[in-house]
């Protein structure tokens, strides 16, 4: 028996190396990587970061912690895509590499452009900012970017983890990331956060910033779908309210007061959301949770499970007091919660929300977009009002961290000022954001500098020629 322990101790020694008193664990690199840029994050912001990279001429490498491409977009169920044009939906503001997806995948019959997007129940019936939406199905999203990745010259490495990076004299040496296989390790000349997080940039020591910098955070939604929904009753009531003037029973508002005075609705959700997919099944945003820190494990086990029961108690609402819903069931629940923030990065500039409100104009523009500011708290979501009706304008040097030389920053983790980033954190933003860092990091290393030194008229030229909207 004692030899049979003095070996397991040695295999444990052997395995996880020393340990100071059961609190540290380490582990060997089984596999080591390497590539010209690492993108970490396999979320809208990745997919254009890794496509666009590669494009132009950089050997890339996408690690997501996922079984498959589009982060909220898939594994969250988060559908429609939000706008990409400006409020009236009348012109498209966020083109390039989304445009070309979205073309891609309208062209299997998989997606509605957004220009011929209609206000209805493709949009829940909601009028103010969902103009220009985009209604897509799932699998074909999985599908279509990654036969863009591989198109590209995309290296997809799934269920791949990140965990820390080392750092030296300002710069990223390597990535680590937890596999099935052990820990795997990733060199590249320029690495790109696209966790939504801000995980790569604060393991590399870059100042963020948490929610509203105080302790405040964002509600998160666990988003979820519904079938054998009567879309033509749905239709008949909205047009019936619409006539009446009766914004409240539009949207069952009145219903959910009388519900939850019953104990029939104990989330907080004033209205009724249900989006119409392609297949005639409904995406649904009723199930919230306030309070959540999206970087601690167990509060986001805990979101996961409650949002699963209120996403039940949803159901059998629904089949009691929304017309068209009588026969409606749970299909399918989100693995991933809609986390709507945790860190900003501090970037080399950040963007305000007076910034935003006024339309300010960059010398670096990488995209513009017209998506209200909407930040979610307990009990009721605050909008911010603009100044203009003009777009406003996102800088490249909003993509860069201080305090790290070769890691951009895009998707929700970026460089804005909370209300901005409540406002860009949606998918087709992240797109661009994605777009712009990949060129960025590719163009760097062709010209053999700093993605801080990289000249900013030779991004924005370039962001041009690949089809996205900046207008002189």
């Amino acid at each position: 028996m004692r030899r049979i322990s003095l070996i397991i101790a040695a295999v444990s020694a052997l395995v996880f190396g020393s340990c100071n008193n059961g609190k540290q664990v380490k582990l060997p690199v089984t596999r080591t990587f390497e590539c010209d840029v690492l993108v970490v994050g396999g979320g809208p912001a990745g997919i254009g970061a890794a496509v666009c990279a590669a494009r132009h001429g950089a050997n890339t490498i996408l690690a997501e912690r996922g079984g498959c491409l589009g982060g909220m977009a898939t594994a969250g169920l988060v559908a429609p895509f939000m706008s990409s044009t400006t409020p009236d939906g009348q012109t498209m503001l966020i083109r390039g590499f989304y445009e070309e997806l979205v073309n891609r995948m309208e062209a299997q019959g998989g997606a509605i452009h957004p220009l011929k997007a209609q206000i209805g129940s493709f949009s829940a019936y909601r009028d103010k900012g969902h103009h220009g939406l985009t209604t897509f199905d799932y699998e074909c999203l999985k599908r279509t970017t990654e036969e863009m990745c591989k198109e590209a010259g995309v290296e997809l490495l799934y269920n791949a983890l990140f965990v820390r990076c080392d750092k030296h004299r300002g710069r990223i040496t390597a990535a680590y990331f937890a596999t099935k296989a052990g820990i795997w390790k990733i060199v590249a000349n320029t690495y790109i956060d696209c966790t939504g997080d801000g995980d790569v940039a604060c393991s590399a020591g870059a100042p963020y910033v948490y929610g509203d910098g105080e302790g405040d955070i964002q509600a998160t939604s666990l988003f979820f779908v519904v079938r054998n929904v009567d879309w033509k009753a749905m239709d008949a009531h909205d047009a019936a309210c619409r006539k009446a003037g009766d914004y409240e029973g539009q949207f069952y508002m009145r219903e959910i007061l009388a519900a939850r005075e019953a104990g029939e609705f104990p989330m907080w959700r004033q209205k009724i959301a249900l989006f119409q997919n392609l297949d005639g099944t409904a995406t649904v945003n009723m199930a919230q949770s306030d309070g959540v820190d999206g970087l601690d494990p167990k509060q986001v086990s805990d979101a996961l499970t409650e949002g699963r029961e209120q996403a039940a108690i949803v159901v059998k609402f629904l089949r009691k007091y929304v017309k068209g819903c009588e026969n409606c069931e749970l299909a399918s629940t989100a693995e991933q919660l809609g986390v709507r923030e945790t860190r900003r990065i501090v970037g080399e500039y950040t963007v305000t929300t007076e910034d935003a409100k006024n339309s300010v104009r960059y010398e670096d523009p990488v995209f513009c977009c017209a998506n209200h500011m909407d930040i979610h708290r307990k009990g009721y979501v605050e909008y911010v009002a603009r100044n203009t009706n003009d777009p406003y304008w996102f800088p490249y040097r909003a993509l860069l961290p201080k305090k790290v030389d070769n890691l951009l920053c895009a998707g929700r983790c970026a460089a804005a000022e909370r209300p901005v980033m409540a406002a860009i954190r949606v998918i087709p933003p992240c797109f661009a954001m994605g777009q712009a860092a990949g060129t960025a990091a590719a163009l760097a290393l062709k010209a053999g500098v700093r993605p801080k030194d990289l000249n900013p008229t030779a991004l924005v030229t370039t962001l041009r020629e690949d089809g996205v909207y900046l207008p002189e």
